[in-house]
This record gives structure tokens, C-alpha cells and sequence, in this order.
């Protein structure tokens, strides 16, 4: 494993050996070893565990080690631009003159996405340097944040973007009218891109497949639905007994349905913030459905019947999704495979309210419990996350229960079962992706949707 180092170097403890210098990079030479709990968190540590909800982008702390003379800490940072043997991405400055038209805008996309939780935690300055962002494949990711002397003004991610080259003449306009000011809320600037991307041309989905398993178990609560033409997919893994938990996800499952085709079968595609506006709310009536079922039968505690859920709109190359609990989203492109969506459970709640680091959160009883699912909590209460990525390269996106992705089967994995599945048969892949989750794991309920898309 490597990991970011950030802060005092010479509290390094011995089992990290340093192998690059900028960026710092250490490799743990126990990786098989547990990581002790930090005693506490620095300040400078807070705002990347309160971004915890954009680990797609932002490096989560590993742990922290403290000075001997009680100085600054010496900080890891895990899930930064880092390839497997430890060599950093190239930055958004490097990789930007050979990247497609659709491959800039898409990580433009994702940085605009950034912009207004950095502003709010004080780091909205790590945006606007070109070599503190890795790029690869599809995705942007930040290798450090770094405190703001005082809030930026938007255009200034603008004027950042202006040493970009080349820029196409339509993105070009975008930047000058950011950096004028034309462009002055965050709103404006993701729809201008939204608009641009969603302007290029695609070829869509190459095929989509799902399937579900009951595991060990004698009865299957998931269930899960997908368009025809793999415009939009939902995965629902029930909970509250056999039959309750069945119950809700299909009745979940069955509203979102309609919802979706609807929001998919546009003559004219929506705008973005419209579907994502839609998916949203079908999520809230899917909640309300149950919440008045839980109530009409007197379901309480233990016994009321819920659901998480994931679900995917794509159009053209706007992958819309939306989640509740801790069912999952994956991407798969030749280069890695990154988890799109974070468990709505007490392990993420805790790293997003800074008390502790997801390695801590491992050895802990109930880090895995739910935070919130369909049916289960209070309409004012519910907070679905609803984003939108760019895809411009042939991946592959990955539905699936807890029943497929517990034990970071899908992390150990994708490179044997899911990356040739971009070149060859789903329905082959699918089977030996089941066969798998039998073998390793099988204790749940496996459902999956796979959607090959092709740019």
C-alpha cells in the first residue's frame, strides 16, 4: 500500500518507507498490519474527512503520527492520484493537451462539482493549482488540500483553467465568460458544462445485464430493474424480515420504475439538474410509500420494512445516479475501478464528522450499521445523494448489493472479472462475478446490474 504524506517527516513511523518526494509518497512495509487508531485529529486533518462524501476526488486520511517534541504531526493520506505501485497520476496540467474534448470537460466538470464544499471548508486554493490534480482515465482527484488565506471569488477557478491548452473554442468561451464574471454562481458554470458535454457525440450503452443470487439464504429481498436499452438501472436490497424486506424493495423498486422510464424516455433529453432534480424525488416519494405502508400496519423499530437503493439515468455521456444506504456504484475504465457512491452507515458518519479515520472505523462494533434507507427514516430527515459524471471512454458501471461488494470483493477483483468484460461477453463475466461472490462470500443476497457503455 501507498500512501500521501503531508506535514512533519521525521515522525514518520519505521514501517513506512518514503519513495517518491513530490509528492511525498510513503509504501507501508506491513501492509498485512492493523494501522493504530491517531490519539487525535489536527485541525489541518478536518477538512478532508468533512469532504468525505467526495472520496472520489479527495484523499481521506490514513492515520496521523505525532512528533516527539510534540511539533506538527506527519500525516497518510489514502485513496489519492496514486496508481497501484505508487506512482502518481499525471496532473490535470500534464495530461490535458493529449485528453479528448469530452475526457476536459469531464474533469472540469468534477472540479466545479468541488468548488463550493472546499469554499465552505476553508480549501477552495487547492482547486486552483493544475498539478495539485491528478487526472486518469475519466476522473480528477486532488492530492492535497490546502487552507484558504481568504474565499476565493469564482473566477478565479476560471483564470486557473485559462493556462489549460488547448482549449476548445466552446470551453474557451465558458472560461472567458467565468473569468469576466459572466458566469457568477457555481449553478452556471456546472450547467454551461453539463450542456457542453451532453452536446458531444456518444455511442451509449453497448449492453447492460443484471442478475440476483439468494446467497446462503433461504429468501431474496433484492430485487432489480434496468431500461431495455440500459438507459437507467435500479438495485434495491430489501430489509425488515423475508417478507417485509422483499416487500418493500419491490414496491420501492416498482415506483422508481415508472419514474425513471419517464425521466429517461424524453424525445428530447432533460436538462442535467432536471434529472437529477427527478431522481431525487422519486427517491422521496419511494420513502414516503413506505413510511404510510410501515404506519398503515404498524410496523415499529425492528419490524418496519426498508430498502437502499441505487440507480443510474445515463444520457448521453451524463451518468446521472442516486443512492440511499449502502448498496453501491462502481466505474470500471482500463485504467482502475472507483466506488462512485459512500455508504450511508455510522463508519462514514463518524470520518465525515471528523471524530475518527475509516481504518479506526474497521475494528469497531456497528461501524457497518445503516444511517438511513427508504422507509426507515423521516421524510425531513432523508438526504439521497444525487451526482452527475462524464463519460468519455468506453467503462463499464456496476450496480450491486452489499451481498456483492462486502470484503472489497469488487476492489480485489475487478481486474480478473470485470476489465475483460469491456472487451467480451457480460453474460460470461456476469456468471463467474456470481460464482465469486458465492465462493467469498454468499452470507447475503447478490444482485447486480452491469451497464457496458461506449463512448
Amino acid at each position: 500500500m501507498h500512501y500521501l504524506v503531508t506535514g512533519n517527516r521525521q515522525a514518520l513511523d519505521r514501517r513506512y518507507q518514503v519513495v517518491g518526494q513530490s509528492p511525498a509518497i510513503v509504501r507501508d512495509l506491513l501492509p498485512d498490519q492493523p494501522t493504530a487508531a491517531p490519539a487525535g485529529l489536527p485541525a489541518g486533518c478536518r477538512p478532508y474527512q468533512r469532504l468525505h462524501h467526495f472520496r472520489w476526488a479527495i484523499p481521506e486520511i490514513h492515520t496521523c503520527m505525532a512528533a516527539a517534541n510534540g511539533g506538527e504531526p506527519c500525516v497518510l493520506l489514502a485513496r489519492g492520484p496514486l496508481a497501484a505501485d505508487g506512482t502518481p497520476w499525471p496532473t490535470l496540467r500534464q495530461g490535458w493537451a493529449t485528453a479528448a474534448p469530452l475526457q476536459q470537460i469531464g474533469w472540469l466538470v468534477q472540479l466545479a462539482r468541488l468548488w463550493e464544499p472546499c469554499v465552505q471548508e476553508g480549501v477552495a486554493s487547492s482547486l486552483l493549482a493544475p498539478d495539485n490534480i491528478g487526472v486518469l482515465g475519466w476522473q480528477a482527484c486532488l492530492f492535497y488540500l490546502s487552507g484558504d488565506l481568504a474565499p476565493p471569488p469564482l473566477a478565479a477557478l476560471g483564470q486557473s483553467w485559462q493556462g489549460l491548452a488547448p482549449l476548445s473554442p466552446p470551453l474557451a468561451a465558458i472560461v472567458g465568460a467565468l473569468c469576466l464574471g459572466r458566469i457568477a454562481r457555481i449553478e452556471e458554470l456546472s450547467a454551461a458544462l453539463e450542456n457542453l458535454a451532453a452536446a458531444n457525440p456518444s455511442r451509449g450503452p453497448a449492453g447492460v445485464l443484471g442478475a440476483t443470487h439468494p446467497g446462503s439464504r433461504k429468501a431474496n429481498e433484492d430485487c432489480f430493474i434496468h431500461g431495455p436499452l440500459g438507459t437507467y438501472g435500479i438495485v434495491c436490497d430489501g430489509m425488515g424480515g423475508h417478507e417485509g424486506g422483499a416487500v418493500a424493495s419491490r414496491m420501492a423498486l416498482d415506483l422508481l420504475d415508472r419514474e425513471l422510464q419517464q425521466l429517461s424516455g424524453q424525445t428530447q433529453p432533460l436538462p442535467p439538474l432536471q434529472v437529477r432534480r427527478g431522481m431525487a424525488l422519486a427517491l422521496y416519494r419511494a420513502n414516503q410509500l413506505l413510511l404510510e405502508t410501515n404506519r398503515r400496519q404498524g410496523r415499529q423499530r425492528q419490524r418496519q420494512m426498508g430498502t437502499t437503493v441505487v440507480a443510474y439515468c445515463l444520457s448521453a455521456s451524463l451518468l446521472h445516479i442516486a443512492h440511499v444506504g449502502d448498496s453501491r456504484i462502481y466505474l470500471i475504465d482500463r485504467h482502475h475501478c472507483q466506488q462512485l457512491t459512500v455508504d450511508d452507515d455510522v463508519a462514514n458518519q463518524e470520518v465525515s464528522l471528523a471524530r475518527t479515520t475509516s481504518a479506526a472505523m474497521l475494528r469497531m462494533d456497528g461501524s457497518g450499521h445503516l444511517t438511513q434507507a427508504l422507509g426507515v427514516i423521516a421524510m425531513e430527515s432523508l438526504q439521497p445523494t444525487v451526482q452527475t459524471f462524464v463519460l468519455p471512454e468506453d467503462c463499464l458501471v456496476l450496480l450491486c448489493s452489499d451481498g456483492l461488494c462486502d470484503g472489497a470483493l469488487i476492489e480485489r477483483c475487478w481486474q480478473t472479472v470485470l476489465l475483460p468484460m469491456l472487451t467480451g461477453d457480460l453474460a460470461t463475466g456476469a456468471g463467474q462475478l456470481i460464482d465469486l461472490a458465492l465462493q467469498e462470500l454468499g452470507h447475503d443476497n447478490i444482485t447486480f446490474i452491469l451497464l457496458k457503455y461506449a463512448a
